[in-house]
């Protein structure tokens, strides 16, 4: 029984360390109070596994952007969460995604100058650039704790 609890730990353990990274991916638009008709049309961002076309599609919005933010593509990935406002309409937008590793979103000036950064991040762990960011890690911590308590009790 215990070479079986040892067995199953190492193996998904491994599996989840083989997986793709995975990010929120999506805008997000905060509104002003008084309006809300564009909110009803908006996409939610969800997580997607990070791959060549999740980071082309970031990069391209980032560069619309951001125009310094261009880079070479690579197979690593981060993740990414940009808060951005607009000074004249007080509209802000959220915009979260996958990116290449040598990719620095949080350097660099707006190709408008009427665009302020209000919050910036980067990070290479799964879900990182979302509320839910320690799921994974809780998960892999309580099938620890479960794999020593029943090696143990044996």
């Amino acid at each position: 029984m215990k070479l079986f609890l040892l067995s199953a730990f190492f193996f998904l353990a491994s599996f989840h360390a083989a997986q793709a990274l995975r990010c929120m991916q999506g805008v997000e638009l905060v509104l002003p109070s008084d309006a809300t008709a564009d909110k009803d049309k908006e996409k939610m961002p969800e997580f997607t596994e990070c791959g060549i076309a999740t980071a082309g599609i970031s990069a391209a919005s980032l560069l619309a952007l951001k125009p310094n933010t261009a880079t070479l593509p690579s197979g690593d990935y981060k993740c990414y969460h940009l808060r951005i406002e607009d000074s004249d309409s007080k509209k802000a937008t959220i915009m979260k995604g996958c990116i290449y590793k040598a990719q620095n979103v949080c350097d660099g000036k707006f190709k408008v100058d009427n665009v302020r950064e209000v919050f910036c991040s980067q990070c290479d762990q799964d879900e990182c650039n979302s509320a839910f960011r320690f799921a994974s890690n809780w998960k892999i911590l309580s099938l620890t704790l479960f794999t020593i308590v029943c090696f143990f009790m044996k």
